[in-house]
């Protein structure tokens, strides 16, 4: 079931990663690896995908954290606006959160909805296992039509 979900300001702290379209898929992998293996104490992990930027994908991989908190070595912070996301949950194997994004990308085509670009994915955990996943698309801010 996909759903419209509200967050405040989330703080992201990990490892950028950006490939091309014919990239493979292991610098994600070593980047997840980077993280799990810092000492942070960190429990909730994200990936954060953000608009591409010359023809690159542009992903963040890391940790939900507090604003004031220090950045480890080889890792940035990105701080999110409060907003709006698309929201649906897969259980499954990893190869098919793909597929979940692209049907939240479905339901924005569908129900006339603008997408900002960012897409958040809550469950990584060490070793990368299968298993449950939060999957969202945030909506693009929308001013009230003036009367």
């Amino acid at each position: 079931m996909i759903e419209t979900v509200s967050y405040p300001e989330l703080t992201v702290i990990g490892c950028m990663v950006e490939a091309g379209p014919d990239d493979p898929p292991a610098a994600i992998a070593a980047a997840w690896e980077h993280v799990f293996a810092a000492d942070t104490g960190a429990t909730s992990f994200a990936a954060v995908s953000l608009p591409e930027e010359s023809g690159k994908r542009r992903d963040l991989v890391g940790f939900l954290a507090a604003r004031a908190t220090e950045i480890p070595a080889g890792m940035v912070r990105i701080d999110l606006a409060a907003g709006r996301y698309l929201r649906i949950v897969h259980d499954g194997p990893v190869s098919g959160i793909a597929e979940g994004f692209a049907r939240l990308q479905g339901h924005a085509a569908a129900n006339g909805l603008a997408l900002s670009g960012i897409g958040l994915d809550f469950g990584h955990r060490p070793g990368l296992p299968d298993g449950r996943h939060e999957l969202h698309l945030a909506l693009a801010v929308q001013l009230p039509a003036l009367a």
